[in-house]
């Protein structure tokens, strides 16, 4: 077993490598978007509330202690994702005998997946939540059959770095403490961590509370959560072929006057359609920004401490057009956005730095480069990752069948201990991640790799199990 470790370790730091030379040849410059300017100035001023959590921002700044160099940052994360991506893959093969072409399976899904290569080339959180959210679920596994109190604390360190990283993680502490309920702790143990995981996140929360109203004047714990209930319901709302014409509260009658003169000026075949996207976040003409034509929204730190000055407002306003239309929101947000779930649009895997071959001003002086020009020597390679849709249906398809199958035929018989405990983990997990991410957000591609990965490591090894499971 142990020698075996040592081939997929040995095997996993040579395909490293040799893809971070190729990524490297192919794309000399990493690639940026709206995000990336939020985390880079975060990183900039070292401010401890933003936008986003500043959990990357602050890798960022550790890449930056050695050296500013963009190679070495694009490596770290790359590096990062692939220690974490050995924690979990070892952690399978604990799990009960696998086939080696399940092994040889798991491990391409794993280290080998150009969309995990290509997004580690990105200034952005993406591909170390990921890293974190594999050593996540791995301990959870880890925690149902070797319960020591070690495991127990990094677990919850891991937790509380994740939420620091991005909001998605919301729901990692409603999972742990699941699990941790039913692990074969004492009582006692039980309590301890429960409370310590409420306690860490909670003064997480509470600090960050207190650091946005220092650095953007509103006492609020996520400013993008308000901007994101905005969004969701006023995309719903302007998809409405009718529209009520009472009066609305007197707090929302500005919003609502923005709102209604953009639609009478937007014919509905211009509108923002399919896929589902943070249109009214982001873009300069819509009618939720507090300085409409706005440029370089997310780079601005005037204009992004005006958007934290409104957040609660259109929080509040996001949930009256919810509530009064709750039909309409589910017909043209809830239903699409599930959809998306299931069959994620490429979003910015499809294109390079957002199909312009400048960068903004805050990268070029952390980076040092010599100009705001970028370039790539790559040709159609992101045609690729139009067909990564197609692979997350398949992917589900896979894992939902042999879960039905592991279901209906003896699968549970055959299972041991260790591999029925973790997927009830990654089923709860699934059912749980499907609600928040449809109710949260418009799901794109690089949101849902964590699910493929998951999904087709665990779909491999419910099809496998027939054969190697007693």
């Amino acid at each position: 077993m142990m020698r075996m470790r040592y081939h997929y370790c040995f095997l996993a730091g040579v395909t490293m490598v040799l893809q971070f030379i190729l990524i490297k040849y192919l794309y000399p410059y990493p690639n940026f978007m709206q995000d990336s300017y939020n985390y880079l100035r975060s990183a900039v001023t070292n401010i401890d509330a933003n936008l986003w959590p500043v959990g990357y921002a602050k890798l960022i700044r550790f890449a930056g202690f050695f050296s500013h160099s963009d190679t070495l940052l694009v490596f770290i994360q790359f590096f990062i994702y692939h220690i974490c991506g050995l924690y979990y893959f070892y952690t399978l093969l604990e799990l009960r005998p696998c086939s080696k072409w399940l092994q040889w399976t798991m491990f391409a899904v794993i280290f080998l997946n150009p969309a995990i290569l290509y997004l580690s080339n990105y200034v952005a959180s993406d591909v170390y939540f990921i890293g974190i959210s594999l050593v996540w679920m791995a301990q959870l596994f880890r925690l149902t059959y070797k319960p020591t109190f070690f495991l127990l604390c990094v677990h919850l360190v891991v937790l509380l770095l994740a939420f620091t990283v991005r909001y998605h993680a919301l729901i990692y502490p409603v999972i742990s403490m699941t699990v941790i309920v039913f692990c074969q702790y004492s009582k006692w143990v039980k309590v301890w961590a429960v409370g310590m995981a409420v306690f860490l996140v909670g003064a997480f929360i509470l600090y960050t509370t207190r650091q946005t109203e220092t650095h953007m004047g509103r006492r609020q714990f996520s400013v993008f959560s308000g901007w994101q209930m905005a969004n969701n319901a006023v995309y719903a709302y302007v998809h409405m072929p009718v529209r009520s014409k009472d009066t609305v509260p007197k707090q929302f009658t500005n919003i609502q006057a923005r709102v209604d003169q953009w639609l009478d000026s937007v014919p509905m075949a211009d509108r923002p359609n399919r896929p589902i996207m943070a249109y009214f976040i982001w873009d300069p003409g819509s009618p939720l920004q507090p300085e409409p034509g706005a440029l370089h929204i997310s780079d601005n730190a005037g204009h992004l401490r005006k958007m934290a000055e409104i957040a609660p407002l259109l929080n509040d306003y996001g949930k009256y057009l919810i509530a009064r239309y709750p039909v309409p929101y589910i017909q043209y947000y809830i239903c699409p956005n599930l959809l998306q779930y299931v069959f994620p649009p490429a979003e910015n895997l499809s294109v390079y730095n957002d199909d312009v071959d400048t960068i903004l001003p805050v990268a070029k002086e952390w980076f040092q480069y010599k100009d705001t020009h970028v370039f790539k020597r790559a040709g159609e390679e992101l045609r690729l990752f139009n067909f990564y849709p197609y692979l997350m249906v398949i992917t589900m398809l896979v894992f939902l069948i042999g879960w039905i199958r592991y279901l209906y035929q003896e699968g549970r018989a055959i299972a041991n201990e260790h591999f029925r405990y973790a997927l009830t983990i990654v089923t709860y997990y699934w059912l749980v991640n499907v609600g928040f991410s449809v109710l949260a957000s418009p799901v794109v591609l690089r949101y849902q790799l964590f699910n493929l990965i998951v999904g087709a490591t665990f779909g491999g090894m419910l099809w496998d199990m027939k054969v190697y499971g007693k």
